[in-house]
């Protein structure tokens, strides 16, 4: 066990949810004070998203070249940067190029520890320690609503939750800095030459699980994305109870992967992935239809999927993380592209709860290449790793 890594990992994730997820509540806000549609507004969220698969993809080369604290280290300052430009930002032409410089940024802190936590478990504790990562998530995000609504409720705008959401990277900042961290960062250890053979061989594979696990985050990302927007148009709430329900939420994602951290559950991860995908799919619906509070559960059966996706991976490409993480956070970054326009588009053209039924959509397409890769990839007995 690499405790230091597994500290700093956690942190990381922790600043990556916060900041992340306070755009949410403050989404109807903003596009209200840059008087601009859902359209346009979904633009805040796909630059972020753009420019999250740039960083995705350059992180590669950054680790090869830097050690992962250092890069850690300039994605933070990165992130506190772009946050006071969005706090600042006097036009929304502004606004929209420091989302971008936003979610390079982000791109970078959320990506390294899905990388350190894998390398500094033991083999025993990987998937309760990569389950207690995204458990932090799970906290960030909870806290993420509750800050918007305190600082809006005290100051009267939306700008300044951004201001005081930067505390959070800089303690990630000052946290890296700590003795302990001194000399057990690496840059990633392959040589060119090898990693253009695992990259001929593992590139396919890769890009299968990526793809499955980047239509359940889309889907997980447009309820909590939307569920502000949801509350207020078609329940009526006010800002204060409808960023209560993304509360309920996170509350829900947070008691999911809390117990998936202390519980090891006797069946595949296949079949935990399968489960998480039709229960989140059967309670969008049930939200829609029968009472809201179902789309706030969603966080609980959505919770598990995204931090057994990375145990799995971790389990299929142990000497090729880097660069599977890497594609998997490339692929993650290109869906949430299509997934805010779409939903925007659809929000324009037809009302927020109707783009809601693109959630069970995005579910479906998961859950048929969770059932489909070991077929696809691991037709040799010899080939199939154990889970």
């Amino acid at each position: 066990m690499i405790w230091p890594y597994i500290f700093i990992s956690y942190l990381s994730l922790f600043v990556f949810g916060l900041c992340d997820n306070v755009r949410g509540p403050l989404f109807p806000e903003i596009m209200k004070d840059f008087a601009v549609n859902d359209s346009m507004g979904s633009w805040m969220y796909a630059l972020s998203s753009i420019s999250g698969f740039i960083s995705s993809y350059l992180c590669r080369y950054l680790l090869r070249r830097y050690n992962r604290r250092a890069v850690l280290q300039g994605g933070a300052i990165a992130l506190i940067l772009a946050m006071i430009g969005l706090a600042c930002a006097p036009y929304f032409w502004f606004f929209l190029i420091c989302s971008f410089i936003f979610g390079l940024s982000l791109g970078i802190v959320g990506l390294v520890p899905n990388v350190l936590v894998p390398l500094g478990s033991s083999s025993e504790r990987k998937q309760q320690l990569v389950a207690g990562l995204h458990a932090m998530y799970g906290v960030a995000s909870l806290m993420s609503p509750l800050l918007a609504a305190g600082i809006e409720y005290l100051t009267g705008s939306w700008r300044w939750t951004f201001v005081v959401a930067t505390i959070a990277p800089l303690s990630l900042i000052f946290y890296s800095l700590h003795s302990s961290h001194r000399g057990i960062h690496k840059r990633s250890e392959h040589t060119a030459e090898t990693h253009k053979l695992n990259r001929k061989k593992n590139l396919k594979p890769q890009l299968f699980l990526a793809l499955m696990v980047s239509f359940c985050v889309a889907a997980e990302i447009m309820i909590s994305s939307r569920l502000a927007l949801y509350m207020r148009r078609a329940q009526g709430y006010d800002m204060e109870a409808s960023s209560l329900y993304v509360t309920y939420f996170f509350v829900c994602m947070l008691i999911g992967r809390s117990m998936f951290a202390i519980v090891k559950f006797p069946t595949s991860i296949r079949n935990q992935l399968s489960v998480s995908t039709v229960l989140s799919a059967i309670f969008i619906f049930l939200g829609i239809h029968v009472h809201p509070l179902f789309l706030a559960a969603v966080g609980f059966t959505v919770a598990p999927f995204y931090p057994m996706s990375i145990t799995w991976i971790s389990s299929k490409f142990p000497h090729d993380l880097d660069t599977a993480v890497s594609y998997m956070m490339t692929t993650d970054s290109v869906m949430l592209v299509v997934m805010h326009l779409l939903v925007g588009k659809v929000t324009d053209e037809a009302g927020i709860g109707n783009a809601l039924y693109l959630g069970p959509l995005f579910l479906l397409l998961s859950f048929i290449l969770v059932n489909t890769f070991e077929a696809i990839f691991e037709k040799k007995p010899e080939e199939t790793a154990s889970v």
